[in-house]
């Protein structure tokens, strides 16, 4: 279609070409529609690529079988922009040291401080627009203008003057907002709340990962103990399995004694194995929470011996009110609600007028020929001029088809939108202390009946295996003391690192948790 186009245009203009007053004007009319229709012509879908159907590889790739290979090209990653920190392997970090480690290294402290430094700049940005703006510009371009000329009997006849050239304009203009009755206040207002905004979000940021580091830190010392733990349940079941054997080689045993020995050494290694991959995991999220590769060879210290926290804090609802004060999120919500007040500001004063100072200042220069048909030769000018003009503009909106009163409405729902946001935060975060501070009350409380609780356990097993051994009690008995002596240790390790999971999480919740030096 766009070349049939051409055509009919091109025979349209063929009978003008042959006269020379009508042979640009025809050239023009041809070229222009063609190029344009061309242009078109060549457009004829998006650039990027996709798969044929869904259910079709981007490059058709299949298998040896046949199936749809969805494989994807192996993309050469950049380098980190944090060089790994130096972990020396021989040495045991405490959590203090694995807190600073995971504050200097980890990859979304980072990100918050960029993004923090970037809503810093982002006031510099507005506060610019109070200062006048000065641009240096030049225009230069040809310029060719064809007007016939009537006769002047009886001295020239009827012709057609031809001007053609080319011309340089460099200028300085100045442009400096004067007035602009709140608007500019209202995006400065905007843009610091932001910047308020990010760096809570960093602060806060710092917080939770100290808060991951120290519940990843007694997470991985209570699935080492369990590990422990059960490495020593098997120790004792191939003990029991030694003495099985040995009380049926002096008769006093049965061989159905021994098999249940074997099958009671079978679980605990069984038991063993599920211990040491969920210390793996413990290990390998503490890692992550650090932000280091969970290959790291990182030796993290002991808990046991450590002080448990005396007791939970009394007045509760004091302790609420004052951690509202004080927490990030609450903080960062604050100041999300004055932006969007100061956005309600913002669009009301786009409906005043602004008053600018507008200037400029600047030289033309250029060359022009002169042709006319009418008389023999040709005429060559030179200009070189100065120009400048200064002035005061004043803007008004008048008519915009509702915009204007669709963004206040906007703004104004915005706002009352951070508003309840604001509200629905403390709640859940009242919510969050008391869940927390109720965690570290029964965490100190099962920790203290687990006390008990385990001493019974290894009475009950020393008496049981000590009849066992005097043939006074079965193999059976012997089997579920031991098994109520691991319960019971387990129970106390999990309930000891418990207990200072549930302090950092209350200290996180009441926004307390701003250092190494406040990690429980």
């Amino acid at each position: 279609p766009a070349r049939r186009t051409i055509r009919r245009t091109v025979h349209r203009s063929a009978c003008r070409i042959g006269h020379p007053a009508g042979r640009g004007r025809a050239i023009v009319r041809v070229l222009v529609p063609g190029l344009v229709l061309l242009l078109a012509g060549c457009v004829d879908g998006p650039g990027g690529r996709s798969s044929a159907d869904p259910a079709t590889p981007l490059e058709g790739a299949r298998t040896a079988s046949g199936a749809a290979d969805f494989a994807l090209a192996p993309e050469v990653l950049p380098e980190g922009a944090v060089a790994p920190p130096r972990i020396d392997p021989g040495r045991s970090y405490g959590l203090p040291e694995l807190i600073d480690i995971a504050q200097r290294t980890n990859p979304r402290t980072q990100a918050a401080w960029h993004r923090a430094r970037a809503a810093a700049a982002g006031v510099g940005v507005v506060e610019a627009t109070y200062l006048p703006q000065i641009s240096a510009n030049v225009l230069a371009g040809g310029v060719r203008t064809s007007t016939p000329e009537g006769a002047v009997p009886p001295v020239l006849p009827a012709g057609r003057l031809t001007a053609e050239g080319a011309t340089v304009v460099p200028n300085l203009a100045l442009q400096w907002l004067l007035f602009d009755f709140g608007r500019r206040d209202a995006a400065r207002q905007i843009a610091t709340e932001a910047n308020i905004g990010a760096n809570i979000a960093f602060q806060g940021l710092h917080q939770q990962v100290i808060f991951e580091v120290a519940s990843g830190f007694y997470r991985y010392n209570a699935a080492r103990a369990d590990t422990r733990i059960a490495r020593a349940r098997v120790q004792d079941a191939a003990t029991l399995r030694t003495l099985a054997a040995a009380r049926r080689a002096e008769g006093l045993g049965t061989e159905v004694d021994v098999a249940q020995t074997r099958q009671i050494e079978a679980r605990a290694v069984f038991d063993r194995t599920l211990a040491e991959n969920r210390e793996r995991d413990a290990r390998a999220r503490l890692l992550r929470a650090m932000g280091l590769s969970p290959t790291t060879p990182l030796r993290v210290a002991d808990i046991r011996g450590r002080s448990l926290p005396r007791e939970v804090p009394g007045d509760l609802d004091r302790v609420i009110a004052a951690a509202l004060e004080r927490r990030p999120d609450i903080q960062a919500a604050l100041a999300q609600l004055r932006a969007t007040d100061a956005g309600v500001a913002l669009v009301e004063a786009e409906r005043r007028p602004r008053v600018l100072a507008v200037g400029e200042v600047g030289r033309s220069m250029g060359r022009l020929t002169l042709d006319d048909t009418r008389i023999p030769g040709r005429a060559r000018l030179s200009s070189s001029r100065t120009q400048g003009a200064v002035g005061v503009m004043v803007s008004v909106p008048v008519v915009d088809g509702g915009l204007r009163a669709a963004r206040e409405e906007q703004a104004r729902a915005r706002a009352a939108a951070a508003e309840r946001d604001l509200e629905a935060l403390r709640t859940l975060a009242a919510t969050e202390i008391v869940e927390a501070y109720d965690l570290l009350r029964t965490s100190l409380a099962a920790h203290a009946a687990s006390g008990p609780l385990l001493a019974a356990a290894e009475e009950t097993w020393r008496a049981v295996l000590g009849f066992y051994e005097n043939g006074l009690a079965s193999l059976a008995e012997v089997s579920i003391a031991k098994t109520a002596l691991n319960d019971a240790q387990m129970v106390r390790e999990d309930a000891y690192a418990n207990a200072f999971v549930a302090a950092a999480a209350l200290a996180f919740a009441t926004g307390e948790l701003t250092s190494r030096d406040r990690a429980p």
